[in-house]
């Protein structure tokens, strides 16, 4: 690390300093839990699940948003304790009208002091979790970066659950979104109904696969394929797009059980006008029910993709084949989770094919991350005092003639449970980047060599608070 880095760190850890002596702020607050600290649509850890139930926010989570086994169940069940039972709920005399006993609100509010990067426009914003905007690159001070309003419940009805989210951010100036929207029906453990508007995997409860309920700014390289890290297709694992999908529990001896997910979804390419279901998605996962498990997942089907983008402009390179058809994808791999303690150990491993069936034109590239973070409580508190992470990510693109690694380091402190501050830093630690050829099949050579610039390193600073 430069000199520079080195000063935007030590001014990271200032920042850090003087929210942690504005104890009165952080005392008002307390006994609430924080979300997700960066800006993507997808919600998290609730404070209103908190409230409803009257129990401690790390009843479900080990640091948040990271769920432990508890809260993984609760999510499995619907957002409920147990499905079927009344606490929290209004009933009518008839007991056929059934509800929440309040009403699920949260909100988060980020602040973001210091963001510096340097590197490639659209690969940094992609992979090291900014935007793909003129200029997501250089030095920004956003002290309010995001805010984000949800409702989330599992006693819309009996058995019925439901989730939805409005956000606003300064990258999009603060226009309000929709995000995440999804609907549940849980009759059984072993089958619960689900749809939504939201990612297949981003929906996963271990939250090993992609970058959704990750603790960090920057994304994991599984979430293949993002901005300009190139494919045929431009299909990739973490789109919000219309899902209907499936999901259960099948128990084994002592605590261990099986989970299973199976999903439609529609192209990712495409507006929302476009209902038909043309992917599927799948997900097995075998729990020890002690904080270990290993898993599989896929995804296959066809992307209409948009015009040829060269690298370095952003969004996904769809190459278009000059005679409107469709190009073929399949994704999948394995993941793992380790839980003991505050010691927390994730990873998983992709493999990506795509095929354009008219011109032949074929790639297949890999992409992977490993990541370790521990948790230090510190006298009776019940939430973490320090977590620091550390991710590897490694990935190839232009059908593994080029090669990326980078590297993400994060401390957080928990102020209060609701209150959190870190500094991250995301590294890029690839020496030389080799350029590759993706074909684009509207040239007859059907090749054109293109190289990917390198990521760069990347320092923030940032502060969220939930109610």
């Amino acid at each position: 690390m430069n000199v520079k880095g080195i000063r935007l760190l030590l001014a990271g850890a200032g920042v850090l300093f003087v929210a942690w002596v504005l104890p009165p702020f952080a005392h008002m607050l307390s006994r609430l839990c924080p979300v997700r600290p960066d800006g993507v649509n997808e919600a998290s850890a609730l404070p209103s699940f908190a409230r409803k139930y009257k129990m401690s926010c790390m009843q479900c989570h080990t640091a948040f948003p990271v769920l432990n086994d508890y809260g993984r169940q609760f999510k499995m069940n619907g957002y409920v304790k147990e499905p079927g039972g009344t606490e929290g709920v209004l009933q009518s005399q008839d007991l056929q009208l059934w509800t929440e006993g309040s009403v699920p609100w949260n909100a988060i509010i980020r602040s973001r002091p210091l963001d510096n990067g340097k590197g490639s426009i659209s690969n940094q914003g992609a992979q090291m979790g900014g935007t793909a905007s003129p200029n997501p690159n250089g030095f920004k001070m956003q002290p309010i970066n995001d805010v984000d309003l949800f409702i989330a419940g599992g006693d819309a009805a009996n058995r019925v659950s439901y989730l939805g989210e409005m956000d606003a951010n300064a990258g999009g100036d603060f226009a309000t979104t929709v995000g995440d929207l999804r609907l549940g029906y849980h009759p059984f453990s072993a089958l619960n109904l689900v749809a939504a508007r939201r990612g297949f995997f981003a929906d996963d409860p271990y939250q090993t696969i992609v970058s959704n309920e990750s603790p960090t700014i920057a994304n994991r390289a599984t979430d293949l394929l993002m901005a300009d890290q190139g494919s045929i297709t431009g299909n990739t694992m973490l789109p919000t797009q219309q899902v209907l999908s499936v999901y259960g529990q099948a128990p084994l001896a002592g605590q261990s059980f099986l989970y299973y997910a199976a999903g439609a979804t529609k192209e990712s390419n495409v507006g929302s006008q476009n209902s038909s279901p043309t992917n599927g998605a799948a997900r097995l996962a075998f729990d020890a029910g002690n904080g270990m498990m290993v898993g599989a997942f896929g995804s296959y089907g066809h992307e209409r993709p948009s015009t040829w983008t060269p690298p370095g402009i952003g969004g996904n390179l769809g190459v278009d084949n000059g005679v409107g058809g469709e190009q073929e994808f399949e994704r999948g791999g394995f993941d793992a989770l380790w839980e003991a303690g505050g010691l927390a150990a994730r990873g998983a491993i992709l493999f990506a094919r795509d095929r354009d069936p008219i011109t032949g034109d074929r790639a297949s590239d890999r992409a992977a991350y490993a990541e370790l973070a521990y948790a230090f409580k510190r006298g009776s508190a019940d939430y973490p005092f320090l977590m620091p992470l550390v991710r590897e990510n490694w990935y190839t693109t232009f059908n593994g003639t080029q090669e990326f690694t980078y590297v993400t380091a994060q401390l957080a402190h928990f102020f209060k449970p609701n209150v959190k501050g870190f500094v991250e830093y995301s590294a890029d630690t690839k020496a030389g980047h080799q350029g590759g050829t993706l074909a684009d099949p509207t040239t007859s050579s059907g090749g054109a060599s293109l190289a990917l610039p390198p990521l760069g390193n990347r320092v923030t600073v940032q502060v969220e608070v939930g109610f």
